[in-house]
């Protein structure tokens, strides 16, 4: 796992985002937060716990989780103290016939990458490519995602279960990608499931971050 800062500043706030599979920090380089502190983690080809003592300098830490980094930050979080804990387009379960993508779906995809590259995925993910987000982060190889795909499959399909404390979960009314109804099931069944309108990659309208900034 990559962990890039993005701002380090000496704010008394951070915002922790955990990315998506096959991202890049560019994902949020649009989203300013005020007085925060920002880290991005992302290219979980490995996974390691994040030290509370790494980030014992501020008050309140906000984690902002999506697609396949729900599962992560499951996995990497539970350490630390989070003031607010968000789920994007994702759940705890993200290979499983009732919460998740079905391991079929996820093997597909796969296949699909090496023969076809990135665009397919890119045309439903991004809403027709139109919010692919820019910015100064090389992409990654075709090999590098493979790899990445393979491993958080065959991790959380082996190991999935929900340690973290979530404050709200966000469910995209035109996610592709990560079904909405399996979405809603798991998140309706703990009392939280907001749907609200975006494709997979939630991050197009900086609101979704800033709101919980500002509530």
């Amino acid at each position: 796992m990559q962990q890039t800062w993005l701002k380090q500043e000496g704010h008394p706030d951070l915002v922790l985002y955990m990315l998506g599979w096959a991202a890049t920090p560019n994902a949020v380089l649009h989203i300013d937060p005020p007085h925060c502190d920002v880290l991005a983690c992302y290219d979980h080809r490995s996974i390691a716990p994040i030290s509370p003592e790494s980030l014992a300098g501020y008050g309140r830490i906000y984690l902002f989780a999506w697609s396949f980094g729900v599962w992560v930050a499951e996995q990497c979080c539970r350490e630390l103290k989070l003031h607010k804990a968000i789920a994007l387009n994702g759940t705890p379960f993200p290979v499983d016939d009732r919460y998740g993508m079905r391991l079929r779906v996820v093997l597909r995809t796969m296949q699909g990458l090496a023969r076809v590259g990135m665009n397919p995925f890119n045309d439903k993910a991004y809403g027709g490519v139109r919010y692919i987000p820019e910015g100064p982060y090389p992409d990654r190889s075709i090999e590098e995602k493979i790899d990445e795909l393979k491993q958080l499959a065959e991790w959380s399909k082996a190991d999935s279960a929900a340690h973290l404390h979530w404050d709200a979960a966000f469910i995209g009314d035109k996610d592709e990608i990560f079904p909405p109804a399996k979405m809603r099931a798991y998140w309706n069944s703990v009392g939280l499931g907001t749907e609200f309108s975006s494709y997979h990659y939630p991050f197009a309208d900086p609101s979704i971050v800033l709101n919980v900034l500002e509530g």
